[in-house]
């Protein structure tokens, strides 16, 4: 049976507190006029709100008289005094776990980056190296600010157990297995420590900060060195029991497939991955000889994507039968969840949309709900960076919901 609690109103005040804090960041840039009106609250509760956060440091205001255009069609009145955080507030420590690239950043609650440190790495001798290498950036990045840090949240591949704080056997990741990162880190630092899927960084930053601030229910497709997802249901990021979903590019498209390292056989991850679009592109390129991909020698996923947005066919070949693959995995979580929104975060240095048009269309024809509803399939507002940015929305995300104090 499910427990509830009541509320006092103590409760009340601190769950008021957060919402005006969560409207002020999110929107870096707000009146307390526009709060008012956007919580119900009244205008006196608002601005006492306001005057305890500005007193402790955390809200400052920003005023727009010094602006010498006029508003409003001329209308030269009073302009409103904006709220922003404060330049002292408290900051978060961020790290993103990748197979190869580990990222650290220190950022504020409006999910803004102030210092980032990136390590490039080929291997690691054991779980002590990848810590050795977190702590070297951590070090690094809080030597340069005099701002306190909240809480570090990690954001890394998975499978991970994010309710216990450890990476449990990421294919290919050097053999780091059963490894509790976050007690060690904790235990280093002193700071509380959280573990969390990238992909479901990646939504919580669009939720929080990004495409999906409005969008009560939608998937997060993360395409990476493997491929991740990430669900917001009703307005809350869904992790499961352990914080293990999102595993998409551990599900199966084909039960006949080859073994995975993960136990399953014929997942996603097996098709839709950069190795194999460039074995497409060397099997194709005689064929396509103008093709800009027929010359390189090592096509990287920039450059099949890049070739792609620029109409290239050889390329467009390519990425098709990827998102084939996707849409395949696709389809059977959206079915499932009967979602009409999907976002989807990758690098690329130009402006181009072929992939996610790819996808809209192959979804468009085959999802259950296609004939009722209209399938949005839009790109991720951080490009490829929104599970970096989603280690920061993490603690953002706790604090905003009382789950985590903003004062230590």
């Amino acid at each position: 049976m499910q427990k509830s609690s009541g509320s006092n109103n103590q409760d009340v005040k601190q769950k008021n507190r957060m919402l005006v804090l969560k409207l002020i960041t999110v929107n870096k840039g707000v009146s307390r006029v526009d709060i008012a009106k956007m919580t119900g609250l009244s205008k006196m509760t608002v601005g006492n709100i306001v005057t305890e956060l500005i007193e402790q440091g955390i809200v400052t205001e920003k005023n727009l008289s010094d602006n010498p255009f006029p508003q409003n069609n001329g209308n030269y009145g009073r302009k409103p005094i904006m709220l922003t955080l404060s330049p002292d507030s408290p900051c978060i420590c961020g790290m993103l776990i990748k197979r190869e690239l580990c990222q650290i950043v220190i950022g504020d609650l409006s999910g803004t980056i102030l210092e980032q440190i990136n390590y490039e790495f080929s291997s690691l001798e054991n779980g002590d190296a990848l810590i050795d290498m977190l702590m070297q950036g951590f070090q690094t990045l809080t030597a340069r600010i005099e701002r306190p840090i909240l809480a570090i949240s990690i954001a890394s591949l998975g499978p991970l157990n994010s309710s216990d704080g450890i990476i449990l056997n990421p294919p290919y990741f050097y053999g780091i297995e059963n490894f509790p990162i976050t007690s060690i880190i904790h235990k280093i630092t002193g700071l509380p420590t959280f573990l969390v899927n990238d992909a479901n960084a990646g939504a919580l930053a669009e939720k929080l900060y990004g495409i999906g601030k409005d969008i009560p229910n939608f998937t997060y497709l993360h395409i990476m060195n493997g491929i991740g997802s990430g669900l917001v249901l009703k307005d809350s990021l869904y992790e499961g029991d352990t914080g293990q979903s999102g595993e998409i590019g551990h599900t199966s498209i084909n039960f006949a497939g080859p073994q995975c390292a993960c136990g399953n056989k014929g997942c996603l991850d097996l098709y839709a991955n950069v190795d194999n679009m460039r074995q497409k592109v060397f099997e194709l390129s005689p064929f396509y000889p103008a093709s800009p991909l027929a010359s390189v020698s090592h096509p990287t996923w920039y450059d099949i994507v890049d070739c792609a947005n620029r109409k290239d066919a050889l390329a467009i070949i390519v990425i098709e039968e990827f998102c084939s693959y996707v849409s395949y995995a696709l389809i059977n979580t959206l079915n499932l969840l009967n979602i009409a929104t999907l976002i989807v975060g990758y690098d690329s240095s130009l402006n181009g949309f072929i992939i996610e048009d790819i996808i809209k269309n192959k979804l468009s024809r085959t999802l259950l709900s296609a004939n009722y509803d209209d399938i949005t399939v839009i790109h991720s507002k951080f490009n490829g960076n929104a599970p970096l940015i989603g280690s920061i929305a993490f603690i953002a995300d706790k604090i905003f919901s009382l789950n985590l104090s903003l004062f230590k």
